[in-house]
């Protein structure tokens, strides 16, 4: 039963933000804005009824790489719930910071960008003393990026490469997907974790770092 009326909460949720996104129009409300109303109106359901036991915060950092060549850090706080047995959900947010020079010498590009994620959990092996998860979720991103790409001119019948700065400021979102493996310490609630994660930032971005836990 109470499956159930999480159930059909969770969905009178989602049709009436529906409502109210139409109402309000898509002039005022871009897309991934809209994706991160839905998703909050079907996640807050979920953690109010929801099991209240071995709720957890968990805090990390390490470093970040993304697909056209930069590097960096981030860090994330994170605050999960457990759903079931076998499952949590976990709200979170995070902030990367990447630079270097994947095109050319003359640029050096980067990407600062601070995230909101919403993830939920599959826990294959769940113990007093360790914990694996594998995640899911969705990632909205805030980010500021400088880029460069090759512009190519005639000048006097010889050409000649330039690369203008491109500065931008901007929304992004995309699919998170996320492992971890946590240790528990005995007789204490402090835990140790590892954590590798891909989610988007302004390009997808993989990440490997560690993080400290502590159940309330």
């Amino acid at each position: 039963m109470k499956a159930i009326f999480l159930a059909l909460f969770s969905y009178r949720s989602w049709l009436r933000i529906q409502v109210d996104i139409c109402a309000i129009g898509t002039a005022e409300i871009d897309l991934p804005m809209k994706r991160m109303m839905v998703i909050l109106s079907m996640l807050l359901p979920a953690f109010l009824f929801a099991q209240t036991d071995r709720m957890s915060v968990r805090v990390g950092g390490g470093y970040a790489h993304d697909f056209p060549g930069l590097n960096g850090y981030a860090f994330f706080a994170e605050y999960t719930r457990p759903l079931s047995e076998k499952w949590q959900g976990a709200i979170g947010m995070k902030w990367n910071q990447l630079e270097g020079f994947p095109r050319t010498k003359e640029v050096k590009e980067f990407t600062k960008a601070f995230a909101l994620d919403f993830i939920l959990y599959f826990l294959p092996v769940s113990n007093e003393v360790h914990q694996v998860r594998l995640g899911a979720g969705y990632s909205f991103s805030f980010y500021d990026i400088r880029r460069t790409y090759p512009v190519i001119v005639n000048d006097g019948g010889t050409n000649e490469t330039l690369w203008p700065v491109q500065d931008a400021k901007g929304r992004a979102s995309g699919i998170l997907l996320v492992t971890e493996y946590e240790f528990y310490l005995p007789n204490s609630n402090l835990s140790f974790g590892a954590r590798g994660s891909l989610y988007k930032s302004f390009d997808y971005v993989l990440f490997a770092g560690a993080y400290i836990g502590i159940r309330i």
